[in-house]
C-alpha cells in the first residue's frame, strides 16, 4: 500500500524513517553517544571512512596495495550496500566507539555515497529528516581548472531555518584544497550542486557539456538519465551504491517511453524539492509500480570491479 503524503509534516516524517539501506539494524547503539552538531558528525563520518579514489601515499599516507597486503578486500568493502553492513566493517577494523579517532589504516573503504548515507543514517536515528542526493558537484577544482564531479551529498531539514540544508560530509582537511576556497560544506549554496533532475535540465539547456559523466559509455544525456534515476530512488527510499542500477538507470537500456518518463520525473522531483506532498505521493507509487523504476525481484547489488582492488 502506498503511503499517502498529505502535508509537509508527512514529508518530514517520511525522511525521518530509515530505509533498508540507512538502517543501522543490530548496530544502532553505536550512534547513541554521538553529538547532535552536524559539523561534528561530518568529522565522525570522515574518521570512519576512506574514499577509494582519494587515498594514496600523497594524500592519506597509505596505498591500496598496503591494505591489500594485510588481507583487505577493497572491492568487497566498496560494494557494501547497507549501513548495518558498513558499520560491521567499521567496527571490525576498529572496535572503539565511533567518536574516537581512528588510524587511517583502520577506516572502511567506500566512496561519496557512503559518506552521505552514513550521515543520513545518523541523523535519522536522531529523528532528523534527512536524505541522500546525487548528481554533480560544481565546486571541485584541479590544476587544469574547474571540474564537474559525479557526487553524492546529504540533505537534512533544519528546523531553525525551515529549509533543506545540503552538506558534503566527505570533504575533510586533506580534501579541502581540491574544492573552491571558502566553500561552506556544512551548508552548500544551492547553485554548486546539481541534483539528478537539475543535471537533466542543465544538459537540455546546454549549461553542462555533453562530455559530462564517464565517456564513452555513460556520458551526456545517458549519464544524466542514470543520475536522475539514482536521485529519484534516493528520494523514494533506495539509496543505491554507485555501481548499481536497473531499468531507466542502466546506460545501455533505452525504451520508447523513456523521454516521457524523464519529463515526468523532472516535474515530480522539482515538486519534492518544493515540499509538495502530492509529488512525493506520486513518486512513492512510481518507485514501486513503474517497470522502468521498480526494483526487480531478486536483484542483488553486484560486486564492484576495479584495478585498485
Amino acid at each position: 500500500m502506498i503511503q499517502q503524503v498529505r502535508a509537509v509534516d508527512d514529508i518530514l516524517d517520511r525522511y525521518r524513517q530509515h530505509s533498508s539501506n540507512s538502517n543501522p539494524g543490530r548496530l544502532s547503539s553505536l550512534y547513541n553517544a554521538l553529538p547532535d552538531d552536524v559539523s561534528e558528525l561530518c568529522g565522525i563520518v570522515q574518521n570512519t571512512l576512506l574514499h577509494m579514489f582519494w587515498f594514496g601515499e600523497e594524500t592519506y599516507g597509505l596505498t591500496h596495495q598496503q591494505l591489500k597486503d594485510v588481507g583487505r578486500k577493497l572491492c568487497v568493502e566498496f560494494s557494501l550496500s547497507t549501513m548495518e553492513e558498513r558499520l560491521a566493517s567499521i567496527v571490525g577494523l576498529d572496535g572503539h566507539p565511533l567518536i574516537e579517532p581512528r588510524d587511517v589504516h583502520h577506516r572502511s573503504v567506500g566512496c561519496c555515497r557512503d559518506y552521505a548515507l552514513m550521515l543520513v543514517s545518523i541523523l535519522r536515528h536522531k529523528g532528523v529528516p534527512a536524505r541522500v542526493r546525487t548528481g554533480v558537484a560544481l565546486y571541485f577544482v584541479a590544476p587544469e581548472g574547474r571540474l564537474i564531479e559525479d557526487h553524492y551529498i546529504t540533505e537534512y531539514w533544519n528546523d531553525a531555518t525551515q529549509r533543506w540544508r545540503r552538506v558534503d560530509p566527505q570533504i575533510d582537511e586533506i580534501q579541502r584544497p581540491a574544492i573552491e576556497a571558502g566553500l561552506d560544506t556544512i551548508d552548500l549554496p544551492r547553485d554548486v550542486f546539481l541534483t539528478g533532475y537539475q543535471l537533466v535540465e542543465a544538459l537540455r539547456a546546454g549549461r553542462v557539456p555533453e562530455s559530462v559523466g564517464f565517456p564513452p559509455n555513460n556520458s551526456g544525456r545517458t549519464y544524466g538519465r542514470s543520475k536522475l534515476f539514482a536521485d529519484f530512488l534516493g528520494l523514494t527510499g533506495e539509496e543505491l551504491p554507485v555501481h548499481a542500477w536497473w531499468g531507466l538507470g542502466e546506460p545501455r537500456s533505452v525504451e520508447p517511453g523513456d523521454d516521457r518518463l524523464i519529463d515526468q520525473l523532472v516535474e515530480i522531483m522539482r515538486g519534492i524539492d518544493a515540499n509538495d506532498p502530492a509529488a512525493l505521493t506520486v513518486a512513492l507509487d512510481l518507485a514501486l509500480t513503474h517497470p522502468r523504476l521498480a526494483k526487480p525481484a531478486g536483484y542483488a547489488v553486484p560486486l564492484y570491479q576495479s584495478p585498485l582492488c
